[in-house]
């Protein structure tokens, strides 16, 4: 109720809403007028345009996905063929260093320098020698220039 100027004035009756939504009970002795229920939500239909660009888009990611899956696996076995070739390559590389370390060693060069150039060991033991680089210059020779 609301006062106004020491005399009581009666708020006016509230109307009810007129939509109403089910809530799992029936009024009881409402109002005489039947009441209007709601009404169904109005179903947009979508248009064939859509329907048949939303087709083609899945198809069209269809097509890319399996392209993709081909392109893997071509990619893969490409890949496997590879690392064949350089294992191979990486065997016969193997046996190579195998090779020149046998014939780099001391032993075999010097049976062969023996034997197919009758070339001898020195009987004599090695002298080193250092090189004066003021001689060097007196003769007109630059250091580290071979004649």
């Amino acid at each position: 109720m609301a006062r106004t100027t020491g005399r009581v004035v009666e708020a006016p009756p509230v109307e009810r809403e007129r939509r109403y939504v089910y809530g799992g009970t029936t009024p009881s002795g409402g109002p005489a007028g039947a009441l209007r229920p709601n009404r169904r939500g109005v179903r947009r239909k979508s248009s064939t345009f859509n329907t048949i660009l939303l087709l083609f888009a899945v198809g069209g990611a269809i097509v890319f996905y399996v392209n993709n899956i081909l392109t893997i696996n071509r990619l893969a076995s490409e890949v496997g063929q590879l690392e064949a070739e350089y294992q191979k390559i990486e065997g016969i590389n193997g046996s190579l260093r195998a090779d020149v370390g046998t014939k780099s060693a001391l032993e075999h060069i010097s049976t062969a320098a023996h034997d197919q150039l009758g070339l001898r060991s020195s009987q004599t033991q090695q002298v080193w020698f250092t090189i004066d680089r003021d001689k060097l210059k007196e003769l007109g020779i630059a250091p580290g220039e071979s004649q």
